[in-house]
């Protein structure tokens, strides 16, 4: 790799990595206050939202790459535009095409890395996410139980909360009653009490307070009553019914799965067999988009040191977001539903997008290219022609001022360069 590669890498790298961790942050954020909500309402441990957002990860990973390849490769060539760096590169003989190939290079790993993301780890993360939602709604990470409500836990076993407090798990207004076989019943009343799930899940431990017990025998005659400070009790949770398989949804599946049941046809399920191919059509362009990327990225970021646009990043966001909007919420949509190909509603578009970056492209380095000869014809030597007659005490074989003469009697320049008694060029430059 040579001097001029490592440089470009260096500039692209350095605003790439920035670009990519902001834009997953901001994503993440956004998500992690919805899952915060989300889990308070379910009374589930809040620990389990980092657990969500681990499995988002990858798919906002996703989201974020293109756009931080885009920004990356756009801002290192405008940097290097408006320090005239870009200029003095061109002038050295070295072309766009040949500054591109450590960018390529660059883009090709992240393409292989993209694809590994979207074709494998995606849909791993996706399955996680979904199971610890459905533990998290089916009361799996500890009993879930609306307030003023009675829930019948297990046979015989029925509790109600006045109120609670997600984030300490303390109940107000307890109520509890169990009826054992032999016809025993025994009622609980206190006026609060501390909740908490043993590790396995399996049981719920309540430490009650200031409250009464009272046991009644099959035939509703009092037994036993006690009042109480503090009372430990334990309950047995109903098991949690199992999550579903992975694989019911196309968002779910392998690249290898998707690819098996496209080339089965449609043998199974018309609408399974949209889904996977309209999902196996998005992950086949989701990578290659990254082919065309740098082209866009450059045409946007090649501006004018004098005459800078500020334009043209806002159109290559713009564009590159458009692009994926298309294809993600329409072209794939549209072929989920069995309404159109993927050839036209996901591969035109591409096609379509790389015409438009290789436009933008060649248009913003033919413009750099004028630009750059318009600034040496400016900055080239005019030569003005001055009569003879207009010459300042010129003499012939003497010194003079402010023209000395030669030996053979010709005039002669400060400098020693021969001089045309006709006419007298001078230069300057603006």
């Amino acid at each position: 790799m040579g001097l001029i590669d490592r440089y470009i890498l260096r500039a692209v790298v350095t605003p790439l990595v920035l670009a990519l961790c902001i834009a997953a942050m901001l994503l993440l954020l956004e998500q992690m206050l919805r899952l915060f909500d989300f889990v308070l309402a379910e009374q589930g441990p809040v620990d389990v939202v980092w657990r969500m957002l681990a499995n988002l990860v990858p798919h906002y990973l996703g989201l974020a790459l293109p756009l931080g390849v885009f920004l990356g490769i756009m801002l290192a060539f405008r940097r290097l535009s408006l320090s005239s760096e870009l200029d003095a590169i061109s002038s050295s003989g070295i072309s766009f095409a040949r500054l591109l190939r450590p960018i390529y290079g660059l883009v090709l790993i992240l393409l292989v890395f993209d694809f590994l993301l979207v074709a494998f780890i995606q849909p791993y993360g996706r399955y996680q996410y979904e199971q610890i939602r459905y533990d998290v709604t089916s009361g799996a990470f500890g009993i879930r139980i609306q307030s003023g409500e009675f829930i019948q836990l297990a046979d015989g076993v029925t509790i109600r909360f006045g109120a609670i407090n997600a984030q300490t798990r303390e109940a107000q207004d307890v109520f509890l009653e169990r009826i054992s076989s032999d016809g025993t019943r025994n009622t609980i009343a206190s006026e609060r009490g501390t909740l908490s799930a043993t590790p396995d899940l399996r049981k719920l431990n309540m430490k009650l307070m200031d409250g009464r017990n009272i046991t009644l025998d099959k035939n509703n005659i009092q037994i036993q009553a006690l009042n109480f400070d503090t009372f430990d009790t334990t309950l047995d949770l109903p098991a949690s019914s199992v999550f579903r398989s992975r694989g019911a949804d196309a968002q779910e599946a392998l690249f290898t799965e998707l690819l098996t049941t496209v080339q089965e046809g449609k043998t199974g399920s018309k609408e399974k067999y949209n889904n996977y191919r309209a999902a196996l059509h998005w992950r086949l362009m989701q990578p290659l988009s990254f082919l065309i990327i740098p082209i866009l990225a450059v045409g946007m970021g090649v501006t004018g040191r004098r005459r800078a646009s500020n334009v043209k990043p806002i159109l290559g966001i713009a564009i590159l977001i458009a692009f994926h909007e298309i294809v993600q919420e329409w072209g794939q949509v549209m072929v989920a539903e069995g309404h159109s190909s993927p050839y036209l509603t996901i591969w035109m578009p591409y096609t379509l997008f790389g015409l438009l970056s290789f436009y933008l492209y060649t248009r913003s380095i033919d413009q750099a290219k004028s630009a750059r000869l318009m600034g040496r014809n400016q900055t080239k030597p005019i030569r003005v022609a001055v009569a003879q007659d207009k010459l300042a005490h010129a003499k012939i074989g003497g010194v003079t001022n402010p023209r000395k003469g030669t030996i053979d009697g010709s005039l002669a320049n400060d400098d020693g360069t021969q001089f045309d008694p006709d006419f007298d060029v001078l230069k300057r430059d603006h």
